[in-house]
């Protein structure tokens, strides 16, 4: 009975070190951990009274005092077990060593990472002090549901305010509506996003009258700091939003902080239809973009001098309707030359799509001026400092949005992108799989980040997760393959690749002839496009410019040729200049 106790122990240990290794890979959290530690835990006993009781013959089970002991294997048993027990020793000792030297080197550098990333959040949260807020989604209280965009808009915009004052770490959007329709306390907020203060509120409608109930609250105490309620008609509506925003600025210490912002001015009806078409763009589906499209051309009849309504007709159009988004983007900007948004829009259209890197930087660096707060701005320049190689820069914006915002999933996975061309692995390992948390997804990227940290198996485990789009997996698995000298493997993968996707996406099968070293065929298939006009070329080649698994290629007079055909070529990129604009604390810490 002792040996079989002895031997439930070991190899009971030995499950559950495997089970804590590889549950999390699985994404199971410490509870199916728990399950199983306690499973085994009540079956001790049973196992005990059973190998009281009971004894394995030749015959099988018996009770022991059936067995004539005479006929009895006991010893035959008992040396059965010693061996059990030394051979899962045995494998524990192996499952140590292992851990020891295989896997204690990467999660050291993954959690040196994400302590720097930590360290760095917390540097730029210390940087702000107290002056820290969230502007949770406010309540709709009117009898029509169909008035809660009125609510989210009026936060939102409120929101909006407080981001342009620099000195104010005020929480983005996507973060701070996340918490929309939960009953949660307001500690418990302040403690996840990370903020000394919360604004949040309730709009009642009836007629063309408007109730708005503001109060600002010491988050980390639960305490209120200011509190009031405005009645007013819809016509006053931005006289409120200046009077709430003056208020919270008077509470957050004046004199450190300047002015309160005010709200840009229109109509009741103009801003109406904007808000309503901004609160169905929010939900990211096809007909509520078509419905808000249909909204903002409404609002932008009754005022055409209406700056947002143009740079949301922009980001409706976005890069599938570059022309028509850049028109509505430079109407914005003959309406006011400083928006914030509408130069940030022009720049990274200027660069993406008319090779115009100088007129598109200098838009860029006039956002980050007038919004150094905002996630949005601060994604664009970070993409955009992708795109002519200053990837410290990016790495930087990328950060700060990251950390503005932290519940950001675009924010996340712009930051693991500049820190995987930065070099920075550890940083960008860490940046993904807070994307991952947040929702899933990202596998490509992640295996990528492993491929190039050395851990081909982990990195084709990775690609194994995300089959679609196809053309992507593939060449993606073909890349581990290759380097895991899993010949046949590898070889039919690629004519997969190529068989399916070689005419549509050629240069993802060059991507993976190139990291092989195979640099002849990497070329012929990147000229497998010769009828691509320039606008397009620039556009598709942008996405494999600075990409990693052609670096073999990079000296290649060749690859030079195809860079001078993007506009980026290295004579050209060493001219340009790009002031990023962010608080001198958080550059010094971001380095």
């Amino acid at each position: 009975m002792l040996r079989v106790g002895a031997a439930y122990i070991v190899a009971a240990w030995l499950v559950i070190q495997v089970v804590e290794t590889i549950f999390p890979a699985f994404g199971f959290g410490d509870a199916a951990v728990r399950i199983v530690v306690i499973v085994l835990a009540i079956g001790f006993i049973p196992a005990l009274i059973l190998a009281w009781v009971f004894e394995i013959t030749p015959k099988g089970l018996k009770k022991e005092k059936d067995i004539d002991r005479s006929q009895s294997i006991a010893l035959q048993t008992g040396k059965t077990l010693d061996r059990i027990i030394i051979v899962v020793l045995v494998l524990a000792l192996s499952y140590f060593a292992i851990d020891k030297f295989v896997f204690d080197p990467a999660r050291d550098a993954s959690r040196t990472a994400e302590a720097r990333n930590e360290g760095r959040a917390e540097a730029l949260v210390e940087s702000y002090g107290e002056n820290s807020i969230a502007v949770l989604p406010f309540v709709n209280m009117s009898d029509d549901a169909s008035n809660e965009f009125l609510a989210d808009g009026i936060a939102e915009e409120l929101l909006n305010l407080l981001a342009q004052i620099p000195q104010l770490r005020v929480i983005s959007r996507s973060s701070a509506f996340s918490y929309k329709g939960r009953d949660i306390a307001i500690p418990t907020v302040a403690k996840e996003l990370n903020v000394a203060h919360v604004l949040e509120g309730s709009v009642r409608k009836f007629g063309s009258k408007i109730r708005i109930t503001a109060q600002l609250i010491e988050a980390r105490s639960d305490t209120h700091v200011w509190s009031e309620t405005y009645n007013r008609t819809l016509d006053d509506i931005f006289v409120i939003q200046d009077e709430i925003a003056a208020a919270v600025v008077a509470e957050l210490k004046q004199k450190l902080l300047g002015d309160a912002p005010t709200a840009r001015r229109t109509n009741h009806e103009t801003y109406t239809l904007y808000m309503d078409a901004r609160y169905l763009l929010n939900k990211g589906n096809r007909d509520d973009n078509e419905r808000a499209e249909t909204l903002v051309k409404q609002a932008l009849e009754l005022d055409p001098s209406y700056v947002p309504g143009w740079t949301l007709l922009a980001r409706i159009y976005g890069a599938d309707r570059y022309l028509l988004a850049r028109d509505a983007t430079l109407k914005a900007l003959a309406i006011d030359p400083d928006d914030a948004l509408a130069n940030a829009y022009f720049g990274a259209g200027t660069v993406f799509f008319e090779n115009d890197l100088e007129v598109g930087i200098r838009a860029l660096e006039r956002a980050l001026i007038s919004a150094p707060n905002n996630p949005e701005v601060l994604n664009v320049a970070a993409r955009i400092a992708r795109v002519i190689g200053r990837f410290d820069e990016a790495v930087a914006l990328a950060e700060r949005a990251a950390y503005i915002d932290p519940r950001c999933r675009l924010c996340l996975h712009n930051l693991a992108g500049a820190q995987y061309l930065a070099g920075h692995l550890d940083a960008a390992a860490a940046s993904i799989r807070r994307y991952q948390i947040t929702g899933g997804g990202g596998w490509h990227t992640h295996g990528s980040i492993l491929l190039l940290m050395g851990d081909a198996e982990a990195a084709l485990e990775a690609f194994d997760q995300q089959k679609l789009p196809e053309f992507h997996w593939l060449s993606h698995r073909a890349l581990a393959l290759q380097t895991l000298g899993r010949r046949q493997d590898y070889e039919s993968t690629l004519r997969q690749l190529t068989e399916n996707w070689g005419a549509e996406f050629p240069w993802d099968v060059a991507r993976v002839h190139a990291w092989a070293g195979n640099a002849d065929a990497a070329f012929d298939w990147l000229h497998r496009r010769p009828d691509l006009d320039d606008l397009t070329f620039r556009v598709e080649f942008g996405r494999f410019v600075w990409d990693p698994f052609f670096k073999q290629l990079h000296h290649d007079a060749r690859w030079l040729e195809l860079r001078a055909r993007a506009g980026l070529s290295p004579e050209r990129l060493a001219t340009i200049e790009f002031n990023v604009s962010l608080p001198p604390r958080f550059v010094q810490d971001a380095q």
